[in-house]
């Protein structure tokens, strides 16, 4: 039994290291609707945010397209257990700025995130300070930090990359991951119901409270269990870790 698990071990290995550990962040103009593909995945928005998951190690191409029109074709070098994060400026390009281990990160954010990028539409200068000025500071939520959470492209790539992931290795997947997002409660509950055992639902709910940025709405999670012992262990942890 030993050399089967050993074996097994080994075997997975590979795929574990790959497994949610390679992601890279682009952030763009806020406002125009761009397409930015990694490899094999793709993403269209104008929220100025793309995040992929889910990523090879290696060598990948990054291509921008506004419209029909490709703005840049890139290569980038991804790193296991790495957040590769780059920006797309009109100005001044593109550009990697910095990378971050995944593991142990909570809440991270693009270097600078509270300063928006310039329109690529925007007639100003070139002597406009660099990215932006401090008037595009997005709203804070009530618990000091910025209310960065998914939009709809982005939480449905997350949610794709999910269902990719065998069912052996989703919790794997959401333990990793979950931390290092902002979510909605919404979108919380559409992680849930992608679990069929309390058991796995419990720890992502909990993984969750530190995540969401509307706790106010949490009574949402507290609906997904049946019985009152579920919802009152929730409560405790939740009470516990304000």
């Amino acid at each position: 039994m030993k050399p089967f698990v050993l074996l097994l071990t080994l075997f997975l290995s590979p795929s574990l290291k790959a497994l949610a550990d390679v992601e890279f962040f682009l952030e763009t103009a806020v406002g125009t609707s761009l397409t930015v593909v990694v490899n094999d995945q793709s993403m269209t928005n104008a929220t100025g945010r793309f995040r992929f998951f889910d990523l090879n190690p290696g060598r990948a191409q990054v291509l921008v397209y506004r419209g029909r029109m490709l703005l840049t074709r890139q290569w980038v070098l991804l790193s296991p257990e790495t957040r590769t994060m780059a920006m797309l400026h009109p100005q001044y390009g593109f550009r990697i700025r910095g990378t971050q281990r995944v593991r142990g990160n909570l809440f991270d954010e693009l270097p600078g995130r509270d300063q928006a990028i310039p329109s690529w539409d925007d007639q100003r200068d070139d002597t406009q300070p660099f990215p932006g000025d401090e008037s595009n500071i997005p709203p804070r939520d009530s618990y000091g930090s910025n209310h960065d959470v998914m939009s709809a492209g982005e939480m449905d790539e997350y949610l794709k990359a999910l269902e990719r992931t065998s069912l052996l290795k989703r919790m794997d997947f959401i333990r990793q991951t979950l931390p290092r997002q902002r979510f909605k409660t919404t979108q919380l509950v559409e992680i849930m119901q992608k679990f069929a055992f309390t058991k796995e639902k419990m720890e992502i709910a909990k993984l969750g409270w530190e995540s969401v940025a509307d706790r106010y709405n949490f009574d949402l999670i507290y609906e997904q269990f049946s019985f009152l012992s579920e919802k009152n262990e929730l409560r405790a942890y939740c009470d516990s870790h304000r």
